[in-house]
């Protein structure tokens, strides 16, 4: 397979990268404006439906959600916390900056009949804000990289809670939507995770914050209606372009995607860091 590496499509792939890196959630400047569109946004909503990722992250927080009436999310994309959020307090206050995703999480709010929940379509720093009981921010790179400022100002928002979920590293035999496998053969060089919740933690230690760390693991198994939908994911999400790369991921994914149910499956657990702690404690 020859490699696509002019230097025009090895930056494109760049800031596809980073999305992928942050786990699909990198919503800010132009890569959010260009990469969440209501195709991509879709995808993700279908893999939230068959996951069990609320739970888990919930579960984790614990009793301290039974302190609070109201909350806000930093990067609430489509609402994979929001929407739970919704159905368990009193009001919910979602901040994201990329038109797909508030566009995707104001259509399920309506449709679901969540009056409770407001959507702002900004990004952390762009409007003013007032306190929350809770305040939220999950797989939002930039945000929770250490040395952030967010990291220094979000307790100052949070009246009681404040929790933070970031990747975990993957374990050995998880091979995130196959990039292991497919990076050098695509794009020739390895796939590399950077996304890492220890780094967000030590940038908290220095700034006085003893956050509780909760490991989680979770389904993100993703859902496809058929074989050229697959290929236009990883079309998508590596920036390929041409016929070549179709070809060899139509014969790569046959072999790898599960058949559930009269759809294809790309099977893969996560695993996850929920953050916490309570400002001024």
């Amino acid at each position: 397979m020859e490699h696509v590496n002019s230097p025009e499509r090895q930056r494109h792939r760049g800031e596809r990268d980073t999305a992928v890196r942050r786990g699909g959630r990198a919503r800010s400047g132009a890569l959010g404006s260009e990469f969440w569109t209501d195709r991509t946004v879709a995808w993700y909503e279908r893999a939230n439906a068959e996951s069990d990722y609320a739970t888990r992250v919930l579960e984790a927080v614990g009793p301290a959600l039974d302190d609070c009436r109201d909350a806000l999310e930093v990067g609430a994309g489509f609402g994979a916390l929001t929407l739970p959020l919704s159905r368990r307090l009193r009001s919910v206050t979602a901040l994201e900056p990329a038109p797909a995703m508030a566009r995707a999480l104001r259509a399920t709010a309506a449709a679901t009949g969540l009056g409770n929940l407001a959507v702002i379509e900004a990004a952390w720093g762009e409007v003013p804000l007032r306190p929350y009981d809770l305040v939220l921010c999950a797989h939002v790179g930039g945000l929770l990289d250490g040395g952030s400022p967010f990291l220094h100002a979000v307790g100052s928002v949070a009246r009681r809670v404040v929790v933070l979920v970031r990747d975990l590293p993957a374990r050995s035999d998880d091979d995130k939507f196959f990039y292991r496998e497919l990076y050098p053969t695509l794009l020739g060089r390895p796939y590399e995770h950077g996304c890492r919740a220890d780094d967000t933690v030590a940038s908290l230690e220095r700034l006085g914050i003893r956050p509780a760390v909760t490991a989680i693991e979770y389904s993100s198994d993703q859902p496809f209606s058929d074989f050229e939908e697959a290929c236009d994911f990883w079309m998508t999400y590596m920036g390929l372009e041409g016929e070549k790369p179709r070809a060899f991921l139509r014969g790569f994914l046959d072999e790898r995607l599960e058949r559930r149910g009269g759809q294809l499956v790309a099977p893969f657990r996560k695993r996850a860091a929920v953050i916490t702690w309570r400002p001024g404690a």
